[in-house]
């Protein structure tokens, strides 16, 4: 297990979810990539407790970002979740008011953003523990 931690990248645009992971890497961080929320419950449901957080694609073809954190809420998959979106963060944060999301990250974000944001997602799920 490497320090930084586990980090989960669900997005079903290749490019998108290769640069990400690849700016993970670079952080220091562990990644799973998922290209689809039905994917991402199933890794969810065997590796949660080892997974730090998991960057979310807010719209996906099939389960949306919405339908995949419902869930995750649903089952009890304690982990910090990190949106990704091209909608600004003010949007997301009145559509997902009710939900426990740990950061926004708006696409096309830089490296700083993503390390401060999954960093503080990460330090939430040790306080937790």
């Amino acid at each position: 297990m490497s320090l930084a931690g586990l980090v989960l990248v669900v997005e079903d645009e290749d490019p998108v979810r290769r640069y990400t992971v690849s700016l993970l890497e670079e952080l220091g961080f562990e990644v799973l990539q998922a290209s689809d929320g039905i994917e991402a419950l199933a890794i969810l449901r065997e590796r949660s407790a080892e997974i730090s957080a998991m960057l979310l694609d807010h719209s996906m073809p099939g389960l949306s970002g919405e339908e995949v954190l419902a869930q995750v809420e649903r089952e009890g998959l304690a982990v910090p979740v990190v949106l990704t979106s091209g909608y600004d963060r003010a949007s997301l944060e009145r559509r997902f008011a009710g939900h426990d999301v740990a950061g926004y990250l708006q696409k096309p974000f830089r490296i700083e953003a993503l390390d401060e944001t999954v960093r503080l997602a990460v330090a939430r799920r040790a306080q937790a523990s």
